[in-house]
């Protein structure tokens, strides 16, 4: 009878992993594991030849046959780190991703006494803007209700009292006229077009809803810059995140919406991914 260990249990992992088309099985058959023992990462290493129990391989099983379903790993575990936080998530929200962090330190640059930020999700940006920034308030519109829901969750967690969510399109959610020191967005950007290239962990899983934005994928981000005007202070802050290709188009819209100062952000695989401006003329 096969005894197995941490060692040897996540060397089969990776491998069956890989074989299932899974992008990052070494990471993925590690969080996976140190889930099912009620540990971090770092203690499977110390624990390297421990040997397992069969509850704990029992626990094991659901998780990586999930996976090798590809099933993404956040839905699993039912939580995302982000920023430093750990975000709750569910099956049905869009998953928050590493190069939307650089989003949040673009925000944070600006230092907004008061942000919103758009088609939220579960509410990783506009929640980490409020824990970063305590003496800002910070206003989230997500238009469905499962993932308004997981961002009044993550809001209530990282920043009670201080991060609103609100649910509808846009601008329309919000309860009232107002204005903001800085607006940010994660919306909806991949080319309908583009559906056949998307990996199956992603387009077999997560909302289409959050994913694509008509033929360009600029549908959405076009129905933003164009209500910007009327909710964004004079000199303030806009910042959106793009499809790499986009960015051009995007520069566009912002200066026949007449922004100035507007640049193009490169993400650390040194892609087009997020483009800022100010509102209004010099």
């Amino acid at each position: 009878m096969t005894t197995w260990t941490v060692r040897s249990l996540l060397a089969w992992a990776r491998e069956w992993l890989a074989k299932k088309g899974v992008d990052s099985p070494r990471l993925d058959a590690e969080l996976l594991l140190a889930h099912a023992l009620g540990c971090d990462r770092v203690r499977l290493y110390v624990d390297v030849d421990k040997p397992l129990t069969d509850e704990e391989l029992q626990k094991f099983k659901p998780l990586i046959q999930r996976r090798g379903a590809r099933e993404p790993v956040a839905y699993i575990l039912s939580t995302k780190e982000f920023y430093g936080r750990p975000f709750f998530v569910e099956p049905g929200v869009f998953i928050p991703r590493p190069e939307t962090e650089l989003l949040v330190q673009l925000a944070l640059e600006a230092q907004p006494a008061r942000a919103l930020d758009l088609c939220c999700g579960a509410g990783p940006v506009g929640v980490t803007l409020a824990a970063e920034r305590p003496e800002a308030s910070v206003d989230l519109v997500e238009l469905d209700h499962l993932s308004a829901e997981c961002a009044r969750r993550n809001a209530a967690q990282h920043a009670p009292g201080r991060a609103r969510v609100f649910e509808g399109d846009l601008f329309a959610a919000l309860p009232a006229p107002a204005t903001y020191d800085a607006v940010v967005a994660n919306p909806p950007y991949l080319p309908t077009t583009e559906r056949p290239a998307i990996m199956p962990d992603v387009v077999d899983h997560e909302p289409h809803l959050a994913l694509f934005a008509g033929e360009d994928g600029l549908s959405v981000i076009r129905r933003i810059v164009g209500g910007l005007a009327a909710w964004l202070k004079p000199d303030g802050f806009f910042a959106t995140e793009i499809d790499p290709p986009q960015s051009a188009a995007v520069r566009e819209l912002l200066q026949a919406a007449g922004f100035r100062d507007i640049k193009v952000v490169r993400d650390l695989q040194g892609q087009d991914r997020h483009v800022t401006g100010r509102h209004g003329r010099n």
